[in-house]
């Protein structure tokens, strides 16, 4: 008999539905001592006639009714887990769904641990386990890139690669096998360098991949986007317009801010840490210059550096460059208060500069939001640097540790036949990178590497 269980599958907190979700053996008799249609209890027959189909009926708690839902039963193997499986549709209110969730408790179901209905489908053959991790992506996604990446995993990006890169070892094994088993025969083998273009190619195929995927964390992970520059250019007011709050002191004493203001944001599905930094001047306040220098460290390990400067007032191109130049290649310059700017003010003066430092200018005015949609644009630029999606694909660690296995076997393989070793000394790589490469997609069966795996996963899925 298979354990019974049972969790909350919809996020915590107050909502419009709220989703009990039970599988395991004893779904099918606790469901029929809980839900009632018209004072009468439901029959085991109307439920398997009804099966996969929404049910209208009550939820009753010892004989009374506790909510009217929505019930449905999916019998074992057609369901999430291969196993019967029934969801609880039930109002959305915590109270209430915690007290029904304690009914199916002293039912006979148990609390499911975190992943445990994943882990179900995968140990049944419903998935496999880089669909299963997937999944766990799909839900935890923190960007519009990590969800279009997290989605190409769900509909079997990796397990075609994998299953690739399988048949091409399996191939190759079966060359090595027949070359040694059969090499008194008057037989016919590819060459040894068709074999080893071969293990070239698949080599390259798992760099590629490798590679990819670490492009795909750097394009997903949180950039920091510095916003730095002399006090009174704007900075504040620029931070408190972006995140769309009062973050920051605005204020026109200059120094106001003594230390660096960070604040999370997302730019259309981009996860930003956006910092608002001291004004960087000369000072013989302590507490202020020791705010400057932490600035300047912010500065100068961003992602991307917003330089913002004041139009308003006279600009001297070699004033500005002497107090700049170290920051300004492939920087964001940010000439603010355009619309009162100054008659010295003018872009065709930064025309070298721009080409030099591969400087970017946007104008605005925090005043009157002119130029700022048109300043998200070309932040957005620098943070993805135009990158597609198609071409990239994401590993978690376990998958990438295996890719890496994989290409290092290849690697000594093509390095033993190029030093004329006998097949059957190089094709012991290829049957430990087939090894590997049963891991990725779930040729796995310690316990304890399962349980991190789906330990990530939040409880009821």
């Amino acid at each position: 008999m298979i354990d019974t269980i049972a969790a909350l599958s919809t996020a915590q907190g107050p909502g419009a539905i709220g989703i009990l979700r039970v599988s395991g053996s004893l779904v099918l008799p606790i469901s029929l001592s809980v839900l009632e249609k018209n004072g009468t209890a439901l029959t085991e027959t109307f439920l398997r006639n009804q099966k996969r189909t929404a049910i209208f009926c009550d939820f009753v708690e010892n004989g009374n009714p506790l909510d009217q839902i929505v019930f449905f039963y999916f019998p074992a193997p057609n369901s999430y887990t291969g196993e019967d499986l029934a969801e609880f549709h039930l109002h959305g209110n915590p109270i209430l769904l915690k007290r029904a969730l304690h009914v199916l408790f002293d039912k006979g179901a148990r609390p499911a641990q975190k992943g445990e209905f994943t882990k179900r489908a995968y140990l049944n053959g419903k998935i496999n386990l880089s669909g299963a991790e997937a999944i766990s992506r799909l839900i935890e996604a923190r960007s519009k890139y990590e969800l279009e990446l997290a989605q190409k995993n769900v509909f079997g990006e990796i397990t075609k690669l994998s299953s690739k890169i399988r048949s091409d070892l399996i191939s190759l094994k079966a060359e090595c096998e027949a070359e040694i088993d059969f090499s008194t025969e008057d037989l016919t083998f590819e060459s040894l360098e068709q074999r080893k273009n071969r293990m070239v190619d698949l080599k390259n195929l798992c760099s590629k991949l490798i590679k990819n995927s670490e492009r795909a964390e750097s394009l997903i992970l949180q950039s920091t986007v510095v916003l730095f520059g002399e006090p009174n250019t704007g900075k504040s007011s620029l931070m408190n317009l972006l995140i769309g709050k009062d973050r920051s002191i605005i204020s026109d004493v200059p120094g106001t801010t003594r230390d660096y203001i960070a604040e999370e944001l997302s730019l259309d599905g981009i996860p930003i840490r956006l910092v608002d930094t001291a004004g960087i001047r000369e000072t013989t306040d302590n507490i202020e210059q020791m705010g400057i220098e932490r600035s300047k460290r912010e500065a100068d390990s961003a992602n991307v550096k917003l330089l913002l400067i004041d139009t308003s007032v006279p600009f001297e191109i070699n004033s500005f460059l002497n107090k700049h130049k170290d920051r300004l290649f492939e920087s964001i310059l940010v000439a603010n208060k355009v619309d009162a700017k100054h008659p010295t003010w003018d872009l065709k003066n930064l025309e070298n500069i721009q080409r030099e430092y591969n400087l970017t200018i946007s104008e605005i005015s925090c005043k009157t939001k002119q130029g700022i949609s048109e300043l998200l644009n070309v932040l957005k630029l620098k943070l993805t640097s135009q990158e597609n999606t198609e071409d990239l694909v994401l590993l978690e660690d376990r998958q990438r540790y295996h890719i890496q296995k994989i290409e290092s076997c290849l690697s000594e393989s093509i390095q033993l036949m190029e030093n004329n070793a006998p097949a059957e000394i190089y094709i012991q790589e290829i049957n430990v990178a087939l090894l590997e490469i049963g891991q990725v997609n779930g040729v796995v069966e310690n316990e304890e590497i399962l349980g991190r795996i789906f330990s990530k996963f939040c409880v009821g899925k």
